[in-house]
């Protein structure tokens, strides 16, 4: 991945932490955000004390401002991107879905599919001027089952796999792939 630029989201710790510092290791540059700045920081000083380059942003991808700004201060640091993870993800509910509250079902749906969309139509242009890129949603097993404590959660991962397949479509014909 050497001279590629990558944004991984809910990048501080986790999947998203093990993610960023595999694509360092692979040559990528790294954007490491979530939104705890001083923990994105600890995760770049990992990143180059193993040879790598990183930067930390603070980003709530539920912001589209935030999700906005993130794009921007790679393009800015960089000068290209290349690949962008959506990672960072919420549920703030558990229990059947009688039980959900709206406030939670929003919340999950806006973190966990509307900050993916945001961010790939972001950074899908700046991609597809490069010739092309990566979009990579990360879905759960979840997607594919029902689930008596985490429904929301898992229809917003759900909707995360259609999404993938809307983005090829979309962004194919310009040499961006989208995996979910």
């Amino acid at each position: 991945l050497s001279n590629k630029v990558a944004i991984v989201t809910g990048s501080s710790r986790g999947i998203g932490r093990g993610i960023a510092h595999q694509l360092a290791r692979q040559g990528a540059r790294v954007v490491v955000t979530s939104r705890k700045l001083e923990a994105c920081e600890t995760v770049v000083k990992e990143i180059e004390a193993d040879g790598g380059q990183a930067i930390a942003v603070a980003s709530n991808v539920g912001q589209k401002d935030d999700v906005a700004a993130l794009v921007e201060k790679t393009i800015e640091t960089y000068g290209q991107l290349d690949i962008v993870v959506c990672n960072a993800a919420a549920n703030p509910a558990f229990g059947p879905m009688q039980t959900l509250e709206d406030e939670a079902f929003d919340k999950i749906m806006r973190v966990n599919l509307q900050s993916n969309i945001w961010l790939c139509n972001f950074a899908g242009p700046h991609m597809a001027k490069r010739g092309g890129g990566s979009m990579i949603l990360i879905s759960s097993i979840t997607a594919l089952d029902g689930s008596r404590v985490i429904g929301a959660y898992a229809l917003s991962k759900a909707a995360q796999i259609q999404l993938a397949r809307n983005l090829a479509v979309e962004w194919g014909h310009q040499n961006v792939r989208a995996n979910c």
